[in-house]
């Protein structure tokens, strides 16, 4: 479990990491701009599993409708970033 006051750059690290690992993808290849679906192939299950890690890493709750927008992984970290400000 992490220190929830991390920087929005250690946010965006672990985040991208946490994608990377996951799709199989280098954290280096992955910018906020990468389409989630459309370029690094991740589906339905791989973004279950991307988002239980993240909600136990940073020890919050993320409704999954709230996902059906995002398509960009900026879009995905800003999303965490401000769960973790109304932490």
């Amino acid at each position: 479990m992490s220190d929830y006051m991390d920087s929005d750059e250690n946010i965006s690290h672990t985040i991208k990491g946490t994608i990377g690992k996951i799709a199989r993808f280098d954290q280096s290849e992955i910018s906020d701009d990468t389409l989630i679906r459309d370029e690094l192939g991740v589906d339905s299950l791989m973004g279950i599993e991307i988002l239980a890690k993240i909600e136990k890493y940073y020890d919050i709750s993320i409704n999954e409708s709230s996902l059906l927008d995002v398509e960009r992984v900026g879009e995905f970290v800003s999303l965490i970033e401000s769960k973790l400000d109304k932490k």
